[in-house]
């Protein structure tokens, strides 16, 4: 029953094209913007890899992981609360649990397959070492584990799909820029970005990023040693799930 729901969920995915688009476009458009540069020798090779590495290749990351594990689960959860579906569901002996590992599964296959193409595709215009594409992959994983529950909880209180894909926009400024921005400003004021994380620790995108840039060498080391990191995301993830039971259940 888990691999079928799983299996359900990414082919609702795969056969809504328009929604698919919308989630590989932005992060392969960076690939062939950076593409772009790379043959057109309008900036030094320096500031080449500064660009990609620093903006495009983290971005892409970043709105990859928050298309998939977050606001295409959470559309996609609203909507079968809106259309009683779910009610439907709990009939038979798909218990909650078993759809939301089941549709975890589909969501954690969705996001890896994606995320390991747009690493390949980065990779053919600069030099990532396999370690570092590893770790990528790994950390991306247990931010996802943070944000898949929140999807349940966030789809509880919102009436239906549509409106669950209006409120989704401003959360995710909040959460990308929150990072990106602070990082970017800080750098170029010559500050260390990792003087003002505390304040931006209740992000689980901040743990993301941070990795994510020292195994591209951009960074000497992380804000906190990076099994702290994945002990946070954890933890983050098991409150999230016992709240989105209760959240999601009771609407």
């Amino acid at each position: 029953m888990i691999l079928q729901i799983a299996r359900m969920y990414m082919l609702e995915n795969l056969r809504n094209v328009g929604v698919l688009f919308g989630n590989l476009v932005t992060p392969f458009l960076f690939i062939f913007i950076s593409w772009i540069f790379k043959i057109s020798s309008v900036v030094s090779e320096e500031s080449l890899l500064f660009i990609i590495k620093g903006q495009f290749m983290s971005f892409s990351i970043l709105l990859l992981l928050f298309q998939f594990a977050f606001s295409s689960s959470t559309i996609y959860l609203a909507d079968l609360k809106a259309e009683r579906t779910f009610n439907w569901i709990q009939r038979t002996d798909a218990t909650p649990l078993k759809y939301y590992v089941g549709m975890g599964i589909g969501v954690v296959t969705l996001m890896n397959i994606n995320l390991i193409l747009v690493l390949l595709g980065y990779r053919l215009l600069i030099d990532i070492p396999l370690v570092s594409m590893a770790m990528i992959v790994l950390v991306s994983n247990f931010v996802l584990l943070a944000l898949y529950p929140l999807s349940f909880i966030l789809a509880g209180l919102f009436r239906n799909g549509k409106v669950a894909q209006s409120m989704l926009v401003p959360i995710m400024l909040v959460l990308m820029f929150s990072i990106t921005m602070t990082t970017m400003f800080t750098s170029l004021a010559g500050k260390n970005p990792h003087d003002y994380f505390v304040f931006l620790s209740w992000n689980p995108m901040l743990y993301l990023n941070d990795i994510v840039q020292f195994n591209l060498d951009l960074i000497q080391k992380t804000w906190m040693p990076q099994y702290q990191y994945f002990l946070i995301l954890t933890g983050l993830s098991l409150v999230l799930a016992t709240i989105a039971r209760k959240v999601y259940s009771i609407r």
